[in-house]
């Protein structure tokens, strides 16, 4: 695990990293609740970036050999 950076949060953020094999950078913005990023597992994930957030979305890298960009930009549910 590299870096992960969560920045101004109000409510529900979850970033779950478990026995990980590389993981680079996690980056998640400006959240208004819901927010997964769960890598289990990983066999390296390269980037994973989140972006200003108002409700659901998830990122699930399972079981992943090389994910090199995951990009959610932008969502409002």
């Amino acid at each position: 695990v590299d870096n992960i950076t969560v920045l101004d949060v109000d409510e529900d953020v979850d970033v779950v990293v478990s026995d990980v094999v590389v993981v680079d950078d996690v980056a998640v913005d400006d959240v208004e609740e819901d927010v997964n990023v769960v890598v289990p597992d990983a066999a390296a994930v390269d980037n994973v970036a989140v972006v200003d957030v108002e409700e659901d979305v998830e990122v699930v890298a399972a079981d992943a050999t090389v994910v090199d960009n995951i990009t959610v930009a932008g969502v409002a549910e």
